[in-house]
């Protein structure tokens, strides 16, 4: 097996998860090739599908999220932690952040 570290980030959510926001976290994702899971009350979803499936997730104020990283070769290892760190950083920001004013 090439790169078999994993990289996990839990933390609690400040915030329910919108459309708006699944659609902004699978962007985020969409920038690297590792490959980014989230976790949530019991379900596990592919961060590039994020805006098709969000609300399998259920995510609320106070839910416990994982995320992890895994499998990116630009380089090994780099990539993965670099991915999860602006991935949980974007989760994490509130959504109005993205919006315009």
């Amino acid at each position: 097996m090439e790169n078999a570290a994993v990289y996990v980030e839990e933390f609690v959510a400040s915030d329910a998860m919108t459309a708006e926001a699944a659609e902004d976290l699978a962007a985020v994702a969409g920038r690297y090739t590792s490959r980014i899971t989230v976790s949530s009350n019991g379900h596990t979803v592919q961060a590039l599908v994020l805006p098709y499936c969000w609300t399998d997730l259920r995510i609320v104020s106070g839910s416990t999220i994982s995320v992890t990283a895994a499998s990116g070769y630009r380089p090994p290892d780099f990539e993965d932690r670099r991915a999860l760190r602006d991935f949980v950083s974007r989760f994490r920001s509130p959504i109005s952040d993205t919006a315009d004013p």
